[in-house]
Order: structure tokens, then C-alpha cells, then sequence
């Protein structure tokens, strides 16, 4: 039974439904590296921030 879906539900032959068909397009070619990714921004963690103000702040008082 197919269901109506979208490239990211699975859609990757694009007949807005999903199938078997679409398992074979996306792994015969490589169809599932391809597409919209999410925006996502990289964020440091804290901790490396805390080394990096440690680090400037030894380096301003060892020029003082």
C-alpha cells in the first residue's frame, strides 16, 4: 500500500507516494545522499569557550 509523502517522508522519485520504488531510486544511485538539509548552525560547547577565555585572559596579563 502506498501513502502520499514527500522527499522527506521518502519520496525520492517524486510521484508524491511512497514505495518500493523509491527504495530502489534512492539506493541504486546514491538518491539518499542527495537533497534539503536542515539548517543547523554549529554551536560551540561551553567548555571550549571557557578555554578560550582562559587562554586570552592568561595571554593579556602575561603581555601586562
Amino acid at each position: 500500500q502506498d501513502v502520499d509523502a514527500s522527499w522527506a517522508d521518502g519520496d525520492w522519485n517524486a510521484d508524491r507516494r511512497f514505495g518500493s520504488g523509491d527504495l530502489v531510486a534512492a539506493f541504486s544511485d546514491g538518491g539518499f545522499e542527495v537533497g534539503v538539509r536542515a539548517a543547523v548552525a554549529a554551536v560551540p560547547e561551553p567548555a571550549s569557550i571557557s578555554l578560550l577565555l582562559i587562554g586570552l585572559l592568561s595571554v593579556a596579563k602575561r603581555r601586562r
